[in-house]
């Protein structure tokens, strides 16, 4: 008995090009359905975001870092910045679509490692 043969095969490689638009010479490298382009520059992608300043009572702006999971967050009371360590960031997608962000704070992130900042922070990450 033969093995199984995986994929597309020629006939269905040539009906998704003709389907996306291609014709049967065209390369799929960098279609979002058969992955990047190996000969593509690399896209430099941001390891942290903007920093964003929302319209709460409590929270005045925050930034999140993908590459240490760090949630930076600089409250209204007293202009104090606090860094909270170890923030998956599906919890920083939730909070950034929270319609509550101090509410969020109280009922989430109260509940991770937080810590405040120390002046050197405060000047390296949070630019004063």
């Amino acid at each position: 008995m033969a093995p199984k043969q995986r994929g597309l095969g020629s006939f269905g490689r040539n009906r998704v090009r003709e389907n996306i638009g291609g014709s049967k010479s065209d390369t799929l490298a960098g279609h979002p359905l058969f992955g990047p382009d190996p000969e593509a520059e690399p896209e430099e992608v941001p390891t942290t975001t903007a920093w964003q300043y929302p319209d709460s009572s409590r929270i005045s702006a925050y930034q999140y870092d993908y590459a240490a999971g760090q949630l930076r967050v600089r409250f209204h009371k007293y202009n104090t910045p606090w860094i909270y360590d170890g923030v998956p960031v599906s919890v920083f997608q939730a909070f950034d679509s929270s319609d509550s962000k101090g509410r969020y704070v109280n009922s989430t992130l109260n509940y991770t490692a937080y810590r405040r900042a120390t002046p050197e922070e405060e000047i390296n990450l949070f630019g004063d």
